[in-house]
Order: C-alpha cells, then sequence, then structure tokens
C-alpha cells in the first residue's frame, strides 16, 4: 500500500473537530437525514415481503412529510441481505408526528411481514457528510463504532480524506458518511416492537456504477486499516445491488 493512501487513515487524535452540520453536501443525496434498514427474510416470508414492500410500505413512506426517495438493495446469498435507505430533508423528517404517528398505527401487512424478518439493524441518521453527484446502482456498505474521544478524528480523516480519496476511483460516483441519533434511533414505537434490532452508530456507503468498482473501494478501506484510527468495522460489510429506487411527489418535482 501507498503512503499516500496510508497518509489518509494515519492521523492522530490532534487532528481538528469537524462541524459536520456545516459541511456542503454533494447533490447525489436528497437531503440531510436518512432512516437506514438492513434485514434478512425467513424463506417463507420472501413473496409476502416483496409484495408489502414494494406496493405499500414504500409508497406509504413515500408519502410522508419531508421524505424523499427511498431505495432497495440486495446482496443475494449474504446475511443481511438487504439495505433499505430513505432520504428525507433533515432529522425533524424523520422524527415528526406524521411518522411517529405511522410507526404506531402499522397495517395489517406490515404486521403480518415483519414477523418474517431476521437480524435487523435500523439507524435514523443525520448526514455527516456526503461527496459526489450521481447515485449508483450498487453501494458499498460498512457499519462502523469508534469511541467518543476518536469521533472527530474518524469524522475529520473519513470525510476530508478518505471520501475524496474514493470519489477518485473510476466508477464510484457517491460517497456518504452518516451518524445514528440515538434518541430518534430507540423510540419506542409499535412497530419497533414488533422486532429486536441494534443501532449501527455510524454508516459508511459507497456508491459506485459496477460492482468491481465498489468491492475496489471495499479494498481500498480495508487495507488502510481504521482500527488504527479506533474504528471498528463490522465483519458483513457487503456491496448491495439495487432493486427499486421510489421518489416522492416532491423530490420528483424538484
Amino acid at each position: 500500500m501507498s503512503m499516500a493512501v496510508r497518509s489518509v487513515f494515519e492521523k492522530d487524535a490532534a487532528t481538528p473537530v469537524v462541524d459536520n452540520e456545516r459541511r456542503p453536501l454533494g447533490h447525489a443525496l436528497l437531503g440531510r437525514a436518512a432512516v437506514l434498514i438492513w434485514n434478512d427474510v425467513a424463506e417463507e416470508g420472501r413473496e409476502r415481503f416483496y409484495e408489502w414492500h414494494d406496493r405499500e410500505h414504500m409508497p406509504e413512506r413515500m408519502a410522508l412529510p419531508g421524505f424523499r426517495r427511498g431505495r432497495r438493495f440486495r446482496k443475494a446469498g449474504h446475511s443481511p441481505e438487504w439495505l433499505t435507505m430513505y432520504e428525507a430533508d433533515d432529522l425533524s423528517a424523520v422524527t415528526s408526528p406524521d411518522y411517529l404517528a405511522r410507526l404506531n398505527a402499522p397495517t395489517p401487512a406490515t404486521v403480518a411481514t415483519l414477523k418474517y424478518f431476521r437480524n435487523t439493524s435500523r439507524a435514523v441518521c443525520r448526514v455527516a457528510c456526503s461527496a459526489g453527484t450521481g447515485t449508483g446502482g450498487n453501494v458499498l456498505a460498512l457499519r462502523l463504532s469508534v469511541s467518543a474521544v476518536r469521533r472527530e478524528t474518524m469524522c475529520g480523516v473519513l470525510c476530508d480524506d478518505a471520501c475524496p480519496r474514493l470519489m477518485a476511483l473510476p466508477g464510484v460516483v457517491a460517497c456518504h458518511l452518516y451518524a445514528a441519533d440515538e434518541t430518534a434511533s430507540h423510540v419506542d414505537t409499535a412497530e419497533s416492537g414488533t422486532r429486536e434490532f441494534d443501532v449501527p452508530a455510524w454508516v459508511l456507503l459507497c456508491e459506485a456504477t459496477t460492482h468491481a468498482a465498489a468491492e475496489k473501494a471495499r479494498t481500498l478501506i480495508d487495507a488502510a486499516g481504521l482500527d488504527r484510527l479506533g474504528v471498528a468495522v463490522r465483519n458483513d460489510a457487503a456491496v448491495y445491488a439495487l432493486e427499486i429506487c421510489m421518489l416522492s411527489l416532491a423530490a420528483g418535482g424538484r
């Protein structure tokens, strides 16, 4: 590995504090917040899952104020198999009374389908930083954790150095770092009570036009050694392929 790549990940704790709320966003995302969900589905519930998610659940979410785009990705044979992203204007949209009312009044189909969910993660997130102007059909998803004393260092390195280097790879069109809002992610609702889930603290997503480009981004990150920053990367990182993309009327009319 070259020294140029090493330097991206070997800053020390003296890295300046990063004001993520003031970071400019690229044009790839539709807002500064998102709900990110990973899950498996029991074999006997897969057909029901597709019928419900495509025809009811995603349209229902896209009708909520401030929700802009929903995307579902899949990696066959991997666990968790699906990754769903709901992009929203800001954190208020994904903690709004309208959204919470929907979570507290799940439809019969929602209740019936969620019982088949397995290995679920769900995080209500702010966008810490985002680069790029396009969306890719392949997304590398890494769930991260880091101690409080190292998180500003991690943000500075990932946002200011790593994402630009990832963006320089042919085929990589966007790179996003998300920070989970612990309070919003753990709100107790009727829907959340139907299944167990964990909340990843940080999520790094790289969008690419090809699977090979997304895997190359993963190789760069893996080789660089995030552990030297005190960052733990879950061992179920994967490249997911897009299955469906749905825009809200508001987003579609922009």
